[in-house]
């Protein structure tokens, strides 16, 4: 460590996302064969996201690894429909299982569509969240 590195700075997370995120409060829809789910979602970007599972063990949430996602914006007529995969797993507020989710197969169009929402929401003032509850980037 060099003298002008801070000891805050020698134990920050190494940034691995390639898009920016913010907080957020909004639903997404998980579907499983006939089955859906409805989980809370704390932070997005254009490349992932994280949430809240309550419908699922600490087990089963350690044994996802792929999810079939959708979930609404702003000023878009259909909802976004990705395919994501879950890179991280851990507990939240005590109950919960926060899981952080890669997105796969996310349209070029629907990228856009959320690099811009996220943008105008921290330009509107958005916060990024903890580092800790985000969907990191595969390196």
């Amino acid at each position: 460590m060099t003298d002008s590195m801070t000891t805050e700075q020698s134990h920050a997370p190494t940034e691995r996302r390639s898009a920016q995120r913010v907080s957020v409060e909004m639903f997404v829809r998980e579907r499983d064969g006939d089955r859906m789910w409805v989980h809370p979602a704390t932070n997005l970007s254009a490349s992932g996201l994280f949430l809240e599972s309550h419908s699922y063990s600490q087990r089963s949430s350690l044994d996802r690894e792929y999810m079939e996602l959708e979930f609404d914006l702003p000023d878009m007529e259909t909802p976004i429909a990705v395919r994501g995969e879950v890179v991280a797993m851990r507990r939240v507020n005590g109950y919960a299982h926060g899981l952080a989710v890669v997105f796969i197969d996310l349209s070029t169009d629907h990228y856009d569509a959320i690099a811009t929402f996220v943008d105008g929401k921290l330009a509107a003032g958005g916060t990024e969240g903890p580092w800790n509850e985000a969907a990191p980037t595969p390196a």
